[in-house]
């Protein structure tokens, strides 16, 4: 049975009524009915829903990996994608000169700061112990597991073998965050150094979930309240999902906190039974306060297979990053993917491959940049925020204002469609001082939609209502959202912007699938088949 949890994410003891237990929503309805007519608390709940956007197996997981020993060559890059043949320290070329510039940015930051420091959160998996990649600084005391059955568990990830599990995705992505000095010999000879784009941060890591094709709610409001409570400056999530209101709560917690928030745009498939998963970007990353984190590629072009019509073979070299709309990739900064090295522990013999791909992959890079920005200039951030108490926020618009617009804007002239600002460059960001003034504060992570405000009625009915028809309509604006996520007819309708006004016929092709749809509540379809009184 499914859990109903309140807008900041905390479960609510409760009885399902007979009847509901296969639709979550009506589940949460019936608890709202209850307390108002017992005069109790009336205020928003929703389910404690699992995200399965990528249920149909995950992208990274794409092929059959041997079991044998196999020696580096080119074939164990994605073919459809450019490869690094033949730049020096391929292994890395991500983080060298002519790409995002890390190895640049680190060595500028020690030649400031010799010892520098900062705490950043991983969400993701959790990670595999014995891996000789993981950060030198990861905080395994202060790791845990938020996985319901895990309370009180290290966040580690037991590799169980099997692609479906998804081994090993938490120990990639934090590997690309803030990867140790790695031996020759744990690296198929190919190289020899740090692999991470920021090494000296200090990781906390953070498991939600066993699989990134599967996110409870609850556990990623309560990972990110924990990396709050443990004074994180920076949060890396590669991963996406629909929205639900106590993520965005949780979200405008952690912004006004100061914390720069990076997540993966999400990932897409050009052809397949995955080609029917939205391709536009996901929550949180969709939200203004949040930096979405986009992909280009080695050739700096963007990460987006139909600009590529190459031959295609399953999985990976399907797989694309999701862009759009206009209004979303204003807070969009590509980094590079795919072809990135990608930590495992499943091939024998094997502790990286060179096929690393997906938005998994842009994710931690551009939050190690920003990990990077707020080290080096952390006294003179400090002495700003002195200058505006209660307002906190403002170190996050200044790590934006740095990022974007030191990111090149050159290489690939359609960028805002694809890439959003622009391409990632750590150490020009370097050159961006940090000021206080002109900064504007993001809009508030929400669930709503000025055309599912439309199509409920609820712009002038909401006037006047009492407090339990404004959280109901609230509810419905939720599962609406949600399920542009995960009904292939409605996903047309993520390409609009927020404010975008719905069509006549819009509003009615909505209407019609809500109505047909067997996994909308009974709730949300009487009001549609009524004269929209909640």
């Amino acid at each position: 049975m499914m859990e109903i949890i309140d807008e900041n994410g905390k479960i609510i003891p409760r009885l399902i009524t007979k009847g509901n237990e296969n639709n979550p929503w009506d589940a949460a309805h019936d608890y709202l009915d209850r307390e108002a007519s017992a005069g109790g608390r009336v205020g928003y709940v929703e389910p404690d829903i699992k995200h399965e956007i990528f249920s149909a197996q995950n992208p990274e997981l794409k092929q059959t990996r041997t079991s044998e020993y196999e020696a580096f060559n080119e074939s164990e890059y994605l073919k459809n994608w450019p490869r690094p043949d033949l730049v020096e320290d391929r292994f890395v070329w991500h983080l060298t000169d002519r790409y995002s510039e890390f190895k640049k940015a680190n060595k500028r930051l020690l030649g400031k700061i010799p010892d520098p420091w900062i705490k950043v959160g991983h969400i993701d998996t959790g990670f595999q112990p014995d891996h000789p990649g993981l950060p030198q600084n990861l905080n395994k005391v202060k790791s845990k597991s938020f996985i319901k059955g895990e309370e009180g568990r290290q966040a580690i990830d037991i590799a169980s073998g099997t692609s479906l599990e998804q081994d090993g995705h938490g120990t990639a992505t934090m590997i690309i965050l803030a990867g140790n000095n790695v031996k020759t010999s744990e690296t198929d000879d190919n190289y020899e150094g740090f692999v991470g784009a920021a090494p000296f941060a200090e990781i906390i890591s953070m498991r939600i979930s066993e699989t990134v094709a599967l996110i409870q709610t609850s556990a990623f409001v309560d990972a990110l309240e924990y990396a709050i409570s443990e004074g994180c400056e920076v949060i890396s999530m590669s991963m996406a999902g629909a929205p639900t209101k106590a993520w965005a709560n949780m979200v405008n917690k952690a912004y006004e906190a100061g914390i720069t928030i990076v997540t993966a745009a999400g990932n897409s498939w050009f052809e397949g039974p995955r080609k029917a998963l939205p391709k536009t970007v996901l929550y949180p990353a969709r939200w203004d306060r949040v930096i979405a984190a986009t992909g280009v590629a080695f050739d700096n072009l963007p990460y987006v297979l139909k600009a590529r019509l190459q031959t295609k073979s399953e999985g990976g070299e399907t797989m694309q990053g999701n862009f759009g709309p206009a209004d979303v990739m204003e807070h969009a900064l590509a980094a590079y993917t795919p072809n990135v090295f990608w930590a495992t522990m499943n091939d024998a013999g094997k502790y990286f491959r060179l096929d690393g791909g997906g938005t998994s992959s842009a994710t931690p890079q551009v939050a190690a940049a920003a990990a990077i920005w707020l080290t080096y200039y952390r006294t003179e951030i400090n002495e700003i925020l002195k200058k505006y108490p209660g307002e906190k926020w403002r170190k996050v618009e200044m790590v934006k204002s740095a990022l974007f617009g030191s990111a090149d804007r050159h290489s690939y002239p359609l960028h805002k469609i694809y890439l959003g600002r622009g391409i990632l460059k750590a150490d020009q960001a370097l050159a961006v001082a940090p000021s206080g003034e002109n900064l504007k504060k993001a809009k508030e992570a929400n669930v709503n939609l000025w055309g599912i405000l439309d199509l409920l009625g609820l712009l002038l009915r909401m006037k006047g209502d009492d407090e339990a028809d404004k959280v109901r309509g609230e509810m419905f604006q939720t599962e609406i959202l949600q399920q542009m996520h995960s009904n292939p007819a409605l996903q047309k309708f993520l390409e609009y912007g927020e404010n975008e006004i719905w069509t006549v016929e819009d509003r009615e092709l909505m209407r019609e699938e809500l109505l047909r749809a067997p996994d909308v509540s009974q709730k949300l379809k009487e009001y549609l088949i009524t004269d929209g009184s909640i």
